[in-house]
């Protein structure tokens, strides 16, 4: 008995598998999580931790903080959008004053520089040994000016010692500068912070091309173009199927969802460099950092809790920190200005970037309207979800402009008089306490509901369509 081998073949080939889908919507997830990752440059060990249980604890540190990242991004992908758009426009806001002074300096400055010192590209070094002093004060000729300002010679202000009467002393001296070199302290700055240090004299700009910049991470092309290629490939077969009136999967759907986020993050970070290990020093020092250095303070916060921050800003007169200080942190915030007493839009730029991302990946959902559902209530709660997804942003911007315009107007009205805060801040914290844990819910609501539905998926999910010929990851 005989079978026809090319209608069997075409009858394979024309249907699709619950994993065909799963693994090609995971695939995208996956792939641009990891590609849209552009962490800070992270805390260095500098002798830290020697021998191989520092090894295994420092790479443990590494391999956390890109784990930690790739959940947020999966679980609230416009959080990333958010960051890094606050990034691009406090790299910007930085940008003429910087050219200005880097035409001066003889030197490069483009947003790619600006995008690295804010993610802690650029240091300055204490307790350096000689031969890195010497190497680096030929590409920095104010920090030699400062240096002998501050009357500070190689090798003699490592440490203060009033009087040598002893060999053993001496060589107590030594063994503490020797320990103190090798530790050197590496103080990352931000590029206002470069920028105020330059208006201020104390430094030049560094001499590093976009190209070195560029060279320094570890940006992997291929990685990126699978990834957008597969992005691309699946929402060809999202329009397809819907023209051909053939059930999407709501997995699909979120996916779509989640890509949009991810191709934002892409133009964002498009000139910033990803996976630098190792930051580009700027000026380095024999002995402690110049007081003037350390006593210059900048408009900057750490603040783990910077969603809820962004939305009630605190008095511009608290956002200070030290110019000492660790690397800088992925949750770190690129505060605007205010004036005193006003909050008006002082991270405007944030609010947009949280606003437009977490309306757009709410409203994407709304596209499973022709889409099955195991039972009706899940249809319902699906909708209600994605209604809160896609509404809550607007609720929250909504209690901003009309608290930001009631500021305004008190101010106008009568600049001298106190300004009353706590009805701005009673506004802004009801509309985000009220409806944030809403917003959660939804969103949960939505992961678990993208893959309970591969269960229930009626038949004409399973007919694919000429673009599975397509070669893409499957």
């Amino acid at each position: 008995m005989s079978h026809n081998a090319t209608s069997i073949d075409q009858h394979i080939s024309s249907t699709r598998t619950v994993f065909d889908i799963l693994w090609s919507c995971l695939f995208v997830i996956f792939a641009c999580t990891w590609t849209v990752q552009h962490l800070n440059v992270p805390e260095q060990r500098e002798g830290k931790d020697p021998g191989w249980r520092g090894d295994i604890k420092w790479g443990r540190k590494s391999v956390w903080e890109s784990a930690k990242w790739m959940c947020i991004t999966i679980l609230a992908p416009e959080v990333l959008v958010t960051l890094n758009l606050g990034q691009l426009a406090q790299a910007w806001q930085a940008m003429p004053k910087l050219k200005q002074f880097a035409e001066e300096d003889n030197v490069p400055w483009t947003l790619t520089h600006s995008l690295f010192a804010n993610m802690g590209g650029f240091v300055i070094r204490e307790n350096a040994p000689e031969r890195a002093v010497d190497y680096l004060h030929t590409r920095s000729k104010a920090g030699s000016e400062v240096m002998k300002e501050q009357q500070i010679t190689p090798l003699a202000e490592a440490i203060q010692i009033d009087e040598v009467t002893s060999p053993s002393m001496q060589e107590q001296a030594n063994q503490g500068r020797r320990t103190q070199l090798r530790l050197a302290k590496s103080t990352f700055l931000l590029a206002n912070e470069i920028l105020a240090l330059r208006e201020q004299g104390m430094i030049t700009l560094p001499y590093i091309t976009r190209e070195e910049i560029m060279d320094k991470g570890k940006s992997d092309i291929f990685a990126r173009i699978l990834a957008i290629c597969q992005t691309l490939w699946l929402v060809v077969q999202m329009i397809v199927r819907a023209s051909r009136h053939l059930e999407v999967s709501q997995l699909e759907i979120g996916t779509a969802a989640f890509a949009s986020c991810a191709v934002t993050v892409y133009a964002l970070t498009w000139h910033k460099p990803k996976g630098v290990g190792v930051p580009w020093t700027i000026c380095s020092y024999p002995g402690i950092i110049p007081k003037g250095f350390s006593t210059l303070n900048f408009e900057s916060v750490y603040n783990k809790w910077w969603v809820l921050e962004i939305l009630n800003p605190p008095p511009s007169g608290s956002r200070r920190r030290e110019l000492r200080g660790s690397s800088i942190p992925n949750h770190h915030r690129y505060t605007g200005k205010s004036w005193d007493g006003e909050p008006w839009f002082a991270d405007s730029y944030e609010v947009v970037g949280f606003v437009l991302s977490s309306t757009t990946f709410g409203a994407i959902h709304f596209a499973a309207v022709k889409s099955s559902f195991p039972s009706h209530i899940e249809w319902v709660l699906w909708y209600m979800a994605s209604g809160i997804c896609t509404g809550v942003s607007l609720l929250i911007i909504s209690a901003f402009v009309v608290s930001a315009l009631y500021a305004h107007l008190r101010y106008f009205l009568s600049p001298t008089a106190n300004f009353e805060e706590h009805y701005v801040l009673v506004l802004r914290l009801t509309a985000i306490y009220s409806v944030f844990p809403l917003y959660i819910i939804a969103r949960l609501f939505l992961i678990v509901e993208l893959f309970r539905c591969l269960f229930f998926l009626p038949p004409s999910a399973f007919v694919a369509t000429w673009v599975s010929s397509i070669p893409h990851v499957s």
